[in-house]
Order: C-alpha cells, then sequence, then structure tokens
C-alpha cells in the first residue's frame, strides 16, 4: 500500500496534457459512453490518429483497450455531473484529468507494488531489493511521464506485468490480463504468445487455461475490428490514413534497421538507457538468473519478450513515437527489466543509488517540462529539457526547430510544464511558471523513499 501511495501521489501531481494520441482515445471513451457508438464523428477534430472505417466513419486507429477501461470511471462522473451533483467550470478538461488519472495514474503506481510482492515472493528477493527496484521502475524510467498521460503503454504495461505474474499460479487470471494487455496494445498481444511456452512448462493444462483465459478478449478485440473495418482481422493500424504505407507489412512494419534500434537503445534521442540508465542493471540480474536453474525459464520468457519488442519497434515506420520523450512503444518491457533487476540490487549499492538518482532526474525533469517532445529535437533532454527547467528559456537552437515561428508561449515559458493543456498541482501554490513548483514532489518522492527504504533494510536486518 506505501509503495502504491507513493507513487500515485506524484503520478497525479502532474497532468502530462494533451495531443492527438489521447484524444482520440478519450474520443472513443466519450462515444461510448454519451452515444453509445464505436465511431468518434461526433468526439474529435483531429485528422491524425484516425482510421476511415464501414460507413466512412472515423474511428481510432488504435486498439480500443484503454478507451474501454476508461468507460466505467467516465461512465460515472458523466451520471453525476448530468444530475448536477457536481460542476465543473472547465468540464471537458477536468473531466479529462480525472479519467487520465483514474486509469493512467492508479494503473502505473499498481506496477511497483506488484513487482514487490513477486520479488519478496517469488524470486525471494530481500525486502530491501524489492523496494529499491520498484521504487527505480516507479520514478527512474518513462513509466513515470507516462502515467500522467492518456496513452494506452502503462496500462498495458501493467497487465503485461500481470500476465507474468499470474501464471505459475493463477494461470487463467494471467491469460485474461494478457488479453488486457493486448486490447490495449497490439504488441503485447503477440508477446503473450511468448508467455504460453512457460506456462506449458509449469504445466500443460496452465497453458491451456492460460489461452482460456485470454480467448475472450481476443474475441471482442476481433467482434470490435469486424463492426467497425468489415473484417474480423482488419486491424485499425491498417486503415490509419496518415501513417501507413502499402509496400509495408500491416502498411506498418518493414524490416529491423540499424539506425533505430541504436536510438531506441543508447541514444539520447529515444534511448532506452539513456533515459533510465538505472535498467542497465538488468543485464547484470540476467547473468544471475541464468546461473540459478529454477529461474532460467522465466528469464528466456522475459528475454523473448524483450527481443520481439525491440524488433517489432525497430521494424516500425513511426518507431520514434512522434511527439515523445523516451522510446513510449517499448514501455511495456520496462516492469518485466525489474524482475532479473532484483537479483543484484543489493551488490553495489552506491552505485545503484547514483544510477536511480540519475535516471530519477531525468525522468522527473521530462515529466515536469515536457514529456511530449516534438519529433525532430535529436537532444530533447539536454537541447530542450534540462536547460528550459534550470533557465527559464527555451535554447536558441531548440527554438528555431520546434518553434520557428516564435508566437506561442511554449516560445517564452508561461508555465513549467510546456505540453498543451499540461500543468503541475504545484503552481496553484508557489506561482505559475516558478521552478519551486516541483519541491513538494521533490521531497516526498525523496522523503518516500528513504523512508521505505530505511525501514524495508530494518526489517530485513531483524529477520536476520
Amino acid at each position: 500500500m506505501a509503495l502504491f501511495v507513493l507513487a500515485f501521489v506524484p503520478y497525479i501531481y502532474f497532468y502530462g496534457g494533451w495531443g492527438a494520441n489521447q484524444e482520440v482515445n478519450y474520443a472513443l471513451t466519450r462515444a461510448i459512453v454519451e452515444a453509445h457508438k464505436l465511431h468518434i464523428d461526433d468526439f474529435t477534430g483531429r485528422e491524425g490518429d484516425i482510421s476511415r472505417g464501414a460507413g466512412d466513419h472515423i474511428y481510432i486507429n488504435k486498439p480500443p483497450g484503454l478507451s474501454m477501461l476508461a468507460v466505467p470511471p467516465y461512465w460515472l462522473q458523466f451520471r453525476v455531473q448530468q444530475r448536477g451533483w457536481i460542476h465543473f467550470a472547465d468540464y471537458w478538461r477536468t473531466n479529462k484529468q480525472i479519467v487520465t488519472g483514474e486509469i493512467c495514474g492508479v494503473g502505473g503506481a499498481l506496477i511497483a507494488p506488484i513487482l514487490y510482492l513477486y520479488g519478496r515472493r517469488r524470486m525471494n528477493a530481500s525486502r530491501w531489493s524489492a523496494a529499491l527496484v520498484a521504487i527505480a521502475i516507479a520514478f527512474g524510467t518513462i513509466v513515470f511521464a507516462y502515467s500522467t498521460m492518456f496513452f494506452a503503454h502503462v496500462p498495458s504495461a501493467l497487465f503485461l506485468l500481470l500476465a507474468f505474474v499470474l501464471l505459475r499460479d493463477h494461470p487463467l487470471l494471467a491469460g485474461a490480463a494478457a488479453g488486457i494487455a493486448g486490447a490495449c496494445f497490439f504488441l503485447s498481444a503477440i508477446a503473450a504468445i511468448f508467455l504460453l511456452p512457460l506456462a506449458w512448462w509449469y504445466a500443460p493444462r496452465k497453458a491451456a487455461l492460460f489461452v482460456a483465459g485470454g480467448v475472450p478478449f481476443a474475441a471482442a478485440l476481433a467482434v470490435y475490428q469486424w463492426i467497425c473495418f468489415g473484417s474480423p482481422f482488419t486491424t485499425p493500424v491498417e486503415r490509419s490514413i496518415s501513417f501507413t504505407d502499402q509496400s509495408l507489412f500491416l502498411g506498418v512494419f518493414g524490416k529491423p534497421r540499424l539506425e533505430p534500434l541504436w536510438n531506441l537503445t543508447f541514444a539520447e534521442y529515444r534511448g532506452l538507457f539513456y533515459c533510465s540508465p538505472i535498467l542497465l542493471f538488468a543485464f547484470a540480474g540476467a547473468v544471475v538468473m541464468l546461473r540459478r536453474r529454477r529461474f532460467r525459464a522465466e528469464l528466456l520468457a522475459i528475454a523473448a519478450v524483450v527481443v520481439l519488442f525491440f524488433a517489432c519497434v525497430a521494424a516500425f515506420n513511426g518507431w520514434h513515437g512522434g511527439a515523445a520523450f523516451g522510446p513510449r512503444y517499448l514501455l511495456p518491457i520496462i516492469p518485466l527489466l525489474g524482475i532479473p533487476m532484483m537479483f543484484v540490487a543489493h551488490r553495489a549499492r552506491w552505485l545503484w543509488l547514483a544510477a536511480a538518482i540519475v535516471s530519477v532526474a531525468i525522468n522527473l525533469a521530462a515529466t515536469a517540462v515536457d514529456p511530449m517532445t516534438l519529433d525532430g529535437l535529436m537532444h530533447p533532454l539536454t537541447g530542450y529539457i534540462a536547460p528550459t527547467l534550470m533557465t527559464h528559456r527555451v535554447p536558441p537552437e531548440t527554438r528555431a526547430i520546434l518553434f520557428p515561428d516564435c508566437k506561442t508561449a511554449r516560445c517564452t515559458p508561461q508555465k513549467v510544464s510546456l505540453t498543451p493543456d499540461s500543468n503541475n498541482f504545484g503552481e496553484r501554490i508557489f506561482g505559475v511558471g516558478r521552478a519551486t513548483s516541483l519541491l513538494p514532489v521533490v521531497l516526498w518522492i525523496v522523503g518516500g523513499s528513504w523512508a521505505m527504504l530505511a525501514l524495508a533494510a530494518r526489517r530485513d536486518r531483524q529477520s536476520a
């Protein structure tokens, strides 16, 4: 519970803002609740992340899982406001922010305690090691930034992690979690197939239950595609208006290329290990897991899913993710990387803490300033986010790339959060545009993490 609260407060302290991706996902939620329809003709004005389907209607160009998850809480909000029990001056903006916190904020905050419990119960990790890894994943990776925005990646990461950790003892629930993960993000559906051999290794019966748990969600997705696009096998991606190339598989996949692979790993542009150097400990942990026979099957499953994601994203024609910070399409594998990290968290503690501090600082800065850095800026951290946060001025060379007309508020920042429609609660206390607005959340993360790790270390010593 403490880990959940520790993560959830910063996730709702920030609101990461708005863009085409978030708008169409929210538009489908609204269409279902308010109009009982699957097309979003009357609920979006964007020309970006949309597809043309049956009857020439407009649909979202992504799987519907995130929008479906948001239907129950938004339905409740909508009914309460319809009856006049509560009124928001800024109706749509406030509702969007609340739904983001309910789905992505809660979903992201659940990742830390799930990792902790799995590390303690299955990996036999110490309290300190399990807590350190959970905190590092929560604040030292792009899970932080995307838990503040209405993207599908964090819910998909949560349910893919659940599919993995439930597989051994609750395979039916694991299959259901895999089905939800795939309904949020198609790559997670393919990753779930890679978990099937692990389920079979546990027991053939568990593999059958795993499949049975996922079938209803796969069937629901097929029905959705049949209704919207005329065939259960036609994906929204294939019918996307803006991003498809008919010479590519499904309109978006070619061959994996080295340039995207480099940019997805170590380059500043979208590098996973540049944004989160703490994740490099996953390689050391994998070596330890490989030496322990009882954990080799889990390690092979994690490695297969990680390789799948890197290969598919490197082959994707939009691998960079457009307006984004870090490799957002790789986010669902990040919690899985935390599992091998637990095997080495007790070693070289000062090196761990140094890497964790750097990782948290990078991701806190990106979350605070602009987690949707526009595509084309090859140095988003050192050329834009860090200097803007420290000097409150967008560097001239960055301004020339991103804001050539220099007529928007983002040229001369009026607030800390520069993504459209974004904010942080601290600005209401310390004043809009003041970097001191980050002080409460910094104290919360540092103080809460320190207290939790100190408590975990003390209890480990008592147990010993």
